[in-house]
């Protein structure tokens, strides 16, 4: 399974659009808040597009939830924003709860800084954000390849060249 994961879009829809038509094949798309409006261009522009996401800190009206758990690819995901669990100071608390959840993969947002973590043989993931990173790398979104054989996790940093996008 193939799951594009994005975070933090802050209203960058034209941006993601371009990463979606980009990234070919995608059984899954997994946002992990703070994209508002965005997932309501989303699900205009991709209707076929399965996807997932949660309410970050600046999405105060959202329906949608803060966390979620759910499967895929034979592998339990926890998905949050992450500001709850304090994310911008240290991951023990987000570690904790998706251990709890048993969880294989947590996914957060949030510090708009990339990660791939292991913590315990549970796979902290972090896309970064499609709106603007705080360490001054170009945008960027993540890929999880899940399967009987394990998770492989990547992240991409995003060009925008003439020709389109460029991970």
């Amino acid at each position: 399974m193939r799951i594009l994961v994005v975070s933090d879009t802050h209203g960058n829809y034209p941006l993601l659009a371009k990463v979606i038509k980009a990234a070919g094949a995608v059984d899954l798309l997994v946002h992990a808040g703070d994209g508002g409006n965005d997932l309501k261009h989303l699900a205009r522009d991709f209707p076929a597009l399965s996807h997932v996401a949660v309410a970050g800190n600046c999405d105060p009206f959202s329906a949608l939830p803060r966390e979620l758990l759910f499967a895929a690819g034979g592998h339990q995901l926890f998905l949050t924003h992450g500001d709850q669990y304090r994310v911008k100071w240290d991951l023990l608390r987000l570690f904790l709860e998706g251990q709890d959840r048993k969880a294989a993969v947590i996914i957060f947002g949030h510090t708009h800084q990339p990660l791939i973590h292991y913590e315990q043989g549970i796979l902290l993931f972090n896309p970064g954000s499609l709106y603007r990173n705080n360490a001054g790398e170009a945008p960027s979104c993540g890929w999880l390849t899940l399967g009987p054989d394990g998770i492989k996790p990547e992240l991409k940093f995003i060009t925008e060249k003439a020709k389109g996008i460029v991970f």
